[in-house]
């Protein structure tokens, strides 16, 4: 009975050992062959920072992308906050997709370089076009700023002489046009007062290279989140540039991915003869309005691009660069005066900023307000859901008010 029982056991652990060889065995195969499967069915992780972007990334990279936009449908990119969610997705990420140009300024950038694993993950698009000049701007006010910092930090490196950075400094400031020498307020007017006193031997070039530069850090922090500098950031306006910027995230999603790089340059391909067929749409709808009437109002200075590629003319703004400081009563006074004279027919103001301003222009000069989709896409049921309806639905009522 005992030995009988003794086999029975011997048999028992035998078939299990054997069971358990074999499953191993089946595991190791799993393992490998699932390696290779897990490797080739491996998601890109993408984080936008608008989710026009957004719409761009997943029709370039299709199943093989996840992708997360940190402004959401409706949402004004300029005003937005991250939260702590934000933070770990930019971690997390592969590729964290931003327009650049100053346009996420005021939030972004210490988010990202404090959030990102890796810095080069974080790619700005806007780079790789050509970009345009905002059509209202302190451009050459910021221009200056930089110029004269660039200077200091010359000298604060040892790189040049304090005496030598004060001739630099007013040959730079002689050389700024458009300035009123009589105005004392101005940056431009009083560095080269701070020079003149060291001219005069009442101030050491060494002070006044300190004196100006406080100056320049007042100047910049007064532009600090109230403009994006000198160049437009919201190209999207403008097919063709954004054609440039498919073909940048293909070449991303391929070095990140390299056995699938066909399949985004092809979807990139199909992507930007959609953007061929929008931009023939556009010129024909565009042909229909009378060239003396392509006159553009709008409530915040984002149609620069479509102005530069469709020939029109943006004859006033009223937030300027930014969506956050409002103007003056006697700047709102003299648009509505500019549309008036210009017989503008329609104030163009902004889905994802409020109407007040705009409505308040329209009003007092006649003219029709029409709201577009400027920095982010429509929600659900808005016709603009997606990259290509957003822009049809922008032009369509840019012709139909200015027929």
């Amino acid at each position: 009975m005992i030995l009988s029982t003794n086999i029975r056991l011997a048999v028992m652990v035998r078939s299990t050992l054997s069971m358990l060889a074999l499953l191993f065995a089946l595991a190791a195969c799993s393992s490998a062959s699932g390696g290779a499967a897990s490797e080739s069915a491996t998601t890109i992780r993408i984080v936008t920072t608008t989710n026009i972007l957004a719409d761009w990334a997943e029709n370039i990279g299709g199943d093989h992308v996840e992708v997360f936009s940190l402004v959401p449908a409706g949402a004004d990119p300029h005003a937005f906050q991250p939260g702590g969610k934000d933070i770990a997705r930019i971690a997390d990420a592969d590729l964290v997709l931003s327009v650049g140009l100053g346009l996420e300024e005021s939030w972004l950038k210490g988010l990202l370089q404090n959030a990102a694993r890796d810095p080069s993950t974080i790619v700005e698009l806007g780079e790789t076009i050509d970009p345009v000049e905002f059509a209202e701007s302190h451009s050459e006010e910021v221009e200056v700023i930089e110029e004269l910092s660039h200077v200091v930090h010359e000298v604060e490196g040892g790189e040049i002489a304090p005496e030598v950075a004060s001739e630099e400094i007013k040959e730079l400031l002689e050389g700024v046009e458009g300035e009123d020498p009589e105005d004392e307020d101005e940056l431009p007017a009083i560095a080269l007062a701070i020079v003149g006193e060291v001219e005069g031997g009442k101030m050491e070039a060494g002070e006044a290279i300190e004196a100006i530069e406080e100056l320049t850090e007042e100047g910049e922090g007064e532009h600090k989140g109230h403009d994006h500098g000198i160049y437009d950031p919201h190209f999207w306006f403008d097919p063709i540039r954004v054609k440039i910027v498919v073909n940048e995230i293909a070449a991303r999603l391929s070095e990140l991915d390299p056995d699938r790089a066909d399949a985004y340059h092809s979807n990139a391909s199909d992507y930007n003869g959609r953007l061929d067929e929008l931009q023939d749409w556009t010129e024909v709808q565009v042909s229909q309005i009378p060239e003396d009437r392509r006159l553009l109002v709008t409530s915040h200075d984002s149609l620069g691009y479509f102005a530069d590629r469709y020939g029109f003319e943006v004859v006033g703004v009223i937030l300027s660069i930014t969506t956050e400081v409002d103007p003056s009563a006697e700047e709102l006074a003299d648009l509505v005066d500019k549309v008036r004279d210009n017989e503008v027919t329609a104030v163009f103001g902004e889905t994802a900023v409020s109407e007040r301003l705009a409505a308040a222009v329209a009003n007092e000069s006649g003219a029709t307000l029409v709201r577009l989709h400027s920095g982010s896409l429509g929600s659900k049921g808005s016709g603009a859901e997606t990259y290509i309806e957003m822009s049809r639905s922008n032009v369509e009522r840019i012709a139909t008010a200015l027929r």
